[in-house]
């Protein structure tokens, strides 16, 4: 994985060290530089939350932040009560006016969120914290400085400490052979692909298995011939929500270019719920263990 370009801050430090506490000033501030590196000053004391990711808004729930979010992006539909929340817009669309109408005291946001309307908000005074979310690590250290943040430590280090038993118990379960040739389709018309430093690239290799399109940085179009070329033995795909379409199980089964695949020979394709396999957040150790189960079926 390629290394995070963050300039770490002692309280921030502290926190992936296993601390609890950031260290606070007497302004009632805390400083903390984020994942882009990014140094701001957060109040010690938060009581009003916006997310502008669906992952963002699970870990922050997660973590017992849920009754303080006053707005969330559109597709925020997890859990069932951040559905209740106000929302500002689509993730990469989200009106920075809305945002700053409900003057939060933090809005959190990945590195997919759009950049240029994180800028636009800063501007307005409002602090915005951007993670990074790579790996099941990057994941776990979000948990933990959100739930610093929020004042809720005790309940993201229990989550935490959870997840990381069961992550254990599922790798282990996972190791031993040869592992297993992968590819991980979000789409297929045309067909586009989980390369390295993704989501779901983590989770192949942790499941067991070695992703085919390691190669290739981030999500990306991929030709049928090169699927061909490096034949995956697996193939995960994420079932969409588009109606009127076959299923993409069928559509990669029917097409000729690819029936030579050892996975389309073999129908070894799984089918996975998008919103658990594509956001990175505290549902990930149900989407490694169905990682799992499809890799070594």
């Amino acid at each position: 994985m390629k290394s995070v370009p963050v300039l770490i801050c002692a309280s921030l430090l502290l926190i992936m060290a296993g601390c609890t506490t950031i260290g606070e000033h007497p302004a009632g501030t805390v400083t903390f530089t984020d994942d882009c590196g990014t140094t701001m000053e957060i109040a010690a004391h938060i009581e009003r939350v916006v997310s502008l990711a669906p992952s963002e808004t699970e870990i922050c729930c997660a973590v017992g932040g849920c009754p303080l979010l006053v707005g969330r992006t559109d597709y925020c539909t997890y859990p069932a009560e951040a559905a209740a929340v106000e929302t500002v817009g689509g993730p990469r669309t989200f009106s920075v006016e809305k945002v700053i109408g409900l003057e939060p005291d933090l809005v959190l946001a990945t590195t997919v969120t759009d950049s240029i309307r994180v800028q636009e908000i800063r501007a307005a005074g409002l602090q915005v914290v951007v993670f990074r979310l790579e790996t099941i690590e990057d994941i776990y250290r979000n948990m933990k400085v959100l739930g610093t943040l929020l004042g809720t430590s005790d309940d993201a280090l229990l989550l935490v400490r959870d997840l990381s038993a069961r992550e254990a118990e599922i790798e282990s379960a996972s190791r031993g052979g040869e592992p297993v040739r992968v590819l991980y389709v979000l789409w297929d018309e045309p067909l586009y692909v989980a390369g390295n430093n993704t989501f779901q690239n983590d989770l192949i290799v942790r499941a067991g298995g070695v992703n085919i399109m390691s190669d290739v940085e981030g999500y990306a179009t991929v030709s049928e011939e090169s699927v061909v070329n490096r034949a995956p033995q697996v193939i995960i795909a994420s079932r969409e929500h588009t109606s009127g379409l076959a299923r993409i199980s069928d559509r990669l089964l029917s097409r000729p270019a690819l029936a030579e695949v050892p996975a389309i020979k073999e129908n070894r394709i799984c089918e996975m719920e998008p919103d658990l396999v594509n956001r990175p957040g505290p549902r990930v150790i149900s989407a490694l263990e169905m990682f799992s189960r499809c890799i070594h079926a």
